[in-house]
């Protein structure tokens, strides 16, 4: 092995000699030389592709199993705030729909009775602003609004992290 092309003296000498490229050419042929490759069976490949298959089976099973559970907890959660919601959303729709109709109706009464007493636009403009800010200042209306705007909030955090943006696309 001492007289090959590539034998460890020459690598050595080369290495010592800082001359990379022939240092690299010596090791390659004294490691091609000394380090036999392995064999690999006939039937590795056939034992590794049945375990791929089997794993790619079951994660398939799992995900049955998983996206059928996530969508049977979804429609029952969907049932059950549809039963339990719809009474308190008719009852906010038709407290809304009321105060909308008093708000319409106070201001038209005002209205007509500031254009009998001679009163000019701005003093109407005055009450009906006045009476959308009774309205707006109603705690139902007050707590309704809040409620809503917490709801929104958490629907753009879920949004967002459902979307995975990262902080790369922020800049």
């Amino acid at each position: 092995m001492n007289d090959a092309p590539g034998s460890y003296t020459r690598w050595r000498a080369a290495e010592a000699g800082e001359r990379d490229d022939d240092a690299d050419w010596a090791f390659r042929t004294v490691f091609q030389t000394t380090v036999p490759e392995p064999v690999v069976s006939p039937d590795f490949t056939a034992r590794t592709m049945a375990a791929v298959a089997a794993a790619a089976a079951a994660d398939a099973r799992r995900a049955r199993r998983v996206r059928a559970g996530v969508l049977t907890g979804c429609a029952a959660g969907a049932a059950a705030a549809v039963y339990f919601g719809t009474g308190w959303a008719i009852s906010l729709a038709s407290s809304a729909f009321i105060a909308l109709l008093n708000m319409v109706i106070a201001g038209t009464v005002r209205g007509a009775t500031s254009f009998q007493a001679g009163a000019g636009v701005w003093p109407v403009v005055a009450s009906l602003g006045r009476a959308a800010a009774a309205l707006a200042t109603d705690p139902t209306v007050t707590f309704a609004m809040i409620a809503l705007s917490a709801l929104a909030i958490a629907a753009l955090v879920a949004l967002q992290r459902l979307l995975g943006s990262d902080q790369e696309s922020l800049q």
